[in-house]
């Protein structure tokens, strides 16, 4: 290996690198790539074969006692002469929303037990390579280190390697990266190398920028003696009947007196948020009816829900007021087994296996499984985040390959990926038509990653399009019967799904190798 020093012992220590700061607009050349900068804590793994491995923070602070599971499967890819990798440690699940308070609390537990690694699973996302085999690798370039790191077969849980993608898909980047929570991008040049402890313009951070919907629901005054001048505004969204507070937003001095008039003639005197409000932002706080909708910026979210490093934007006139504009706090984190604050599973629509219908007509509902109804335990509710987790980095490391052999192909699953996250994370209630190209766009993604063993018969009929459906409810059955009736077999098999207009509105029929047909039926809206 060319490039760094003589083969020798593994180093005590190599600090960490740091990405720089975009400046301007962020690079799409040729020689750039880009990958989605998941909330974590970043981690240096020294592997050294036949005696330890060592999980170093970015602070140098050591973490190899409270990630034991790391370890097993770092020394079964390591080369004899040991390995350094720098990466990011990330709470599984996070493909719908950026999850950092549960890493913290996994890593507040020094020595986890058995039962904590399960509940809190954590990954290792591997993105380079600083010794490999008694060689340092840190002034090679990075398309080299790379090429090195991919050679090393990370690509289950715990470990994998990053996926990153042409910068000329940057903006298809940051629009998956915004869906998902993400606070930005990596962009790095293929010929950077790698400066220890220091930055370099050839590998940079680039931020997400969302603005959103929020509405105001008191404010500060800018002189506590002064109650009906406003300093900042305390900002909140509609969750689940309620108004969640996201954070407080200082305004412009010609803001101010714009919005001093609308919030005082909106006075209250109880506050209008269903949870708590931090004890600083509400101490000298007046409360005003939240009928006052604005736009804010911010790039992403920090513990408890609030917005980070909001800014303000302005008013919005009602009429510009968009149902799916509203800012999406993170999912509360399930802390404990808890089956009450798990999603019920919905037993009118949910159907049992059933004879597959070979006509428009309705088959025949079978009686529920003893237990349907119930909510589904904790346990079920974390290993649906894993096959989430598992099938967004199985679809970018497909991604990623094809780019080397079929880039226009690699091209139309990444669209297809993009338009699949929107579909997902759609909240409520979604029409047969938007489903259907959700689980049109997964099968393509699969069909990619299985090749021959995965084959798909989808016949629709006409006029199925408008009824209405539950998010991911049909891609949810369709997942499940790919990952648990043809990935197993070595030949694969196929899948068919079958749509059929009934008296009352749909049938959706599903069927997956040897497994028996599941069926569910859809309700059309009255006329």
């Amino acid at each position: 290996m060319t490039g760094g020093p003589t083969s020798g012992e593994l180093p005590d220590l190599v600090p960490p690198m740091q990405a720089a700061s975009v400046a301007g607009d962020p690079p799409v050349g040729p020689d750039w790539v880009v990958e989605v900068a998941w909330t974590g804590h970043r981690c240096i793994a020294y592997v050294q074969p036949g005696r330890r491995v060592r999980l170093l923070s970015g602070g140098n602070n050591s973490m190899s006692a409270a990630y034991p599971e790391l370890s097993e499967p770092l020394l079964r890819r390591s080369p004899p002469g040991g390995m350094v990798l720098d990466g990011t440690l990330v709470a599984r699940g996070e493909e719908h929303a950026v999850r950092p308070r549960l890493l913290k609390r996994r890593s507040a537990r020094h020595r986890p037990s058995d039962e904590t690694i399960r509940r809190i699973p954590v990954d290792f996302q591997v993105a380079d390579l600083l010794w490999l085999d008694g060689h340092s690798t840190t002034d090679l370039h990075y398309a080299d280190r790379r090429a090195l790191l991919d050679g090393l077969g990370f690509a289950s849980p715990p470990v994998w390697t990053t996926s990153p993608l042409p910068a000329t898909e940057l903006d298809t980047m940051l629009a998956i990266a915004d869906q998902k929570g993400a606070e930005g991008l990596h962009a790095r040049h293929l010929r950077g190398r790698y400066h220890p402890g220091g930055r370099s313009r050839f590998w940079l951070r680039v931020p997400i920028r969302r603005t959103r919907q929020v509405l105001v629901g008191g404010w500060t005054p800018a002189d506590p003696r002064r109650p009906d001048t406003v300093g900042t505004l305390l900002l909140g969204v509609p969750v689940g009947g309620g108004l969640h507070y996201v954070g407080r937003v200082g305004v412009s001095l010609e803001q101010r007196r714009q919005l001093a008039a609308e919030l005082v003639a909106r006075r209250l005197a109880k506050r209008p948020f269903s949870g708590e409000v931090p004890a600083d932002a509400g101490r000298h706080a007046s409360w005003a009816a939240p009928e006052l909708v604005g736009l804010v910026e911010f790039t992403g979210w920090i513990g408890g829900g609030r917005m980070r490093r909001p800014h303000w934007r302005g008013l919005l006139a009602p009429s510009a007021v968009q149902q799916a504009g509203w800012a999406r706090p993170p999912e509360p984190v399930i802390e404990t087994p808890a089956p009450e604050l798990a999603p019920p599973v919905e037993p009118a629509v949910a159907m049992s296996p059933g004879p597959a219908s070979s006509g428009p007509a309705a088959p025949e509902p079978v009686a529920a499984e003893p237990g349907a109804g119930e909510p589904a335990a904790a346990g079920q509710v974390v290993q649906a985040r894993r096959l989430e987790q598992h099938f967004f980095y199985n679809s970018l490391n497909t991604i990623a390959a094809l780019i080397r052999t079929d880039p226009m192909r690699a091209r139309e699953l990444l669209f297809g990926f993009a338009d699949l996250s929107r579909v997902a994370d759609l909240p409520g209630t979604s029409t047969l038509g938007r489903e259907l190209d959700a689980v049109r766009g997964y099968l393509q993604l699969e069909q990619a990653r299985f090749g021959e063993r995965l084959r798909v018969e989808v016949d629709v009929e006409s006029g199925v399009e408008p009824v209405p459906v539950s998010a991911m409810q049909v891609l949810d059955v369709v997942r499940s019967a790919v990952q648990q009736e043809i990935e197993p077999l070595p030949d694969g098999g196929t899948l068919a799904l079958v749509a059929r207009r009934t008296a009352a509105g749909c049938a959706i029929t599903v069927t997956a190798g040897e497994r028996a047909p599941t069926t569910l039926l859809l309700a059309a809206p009255p006329d």
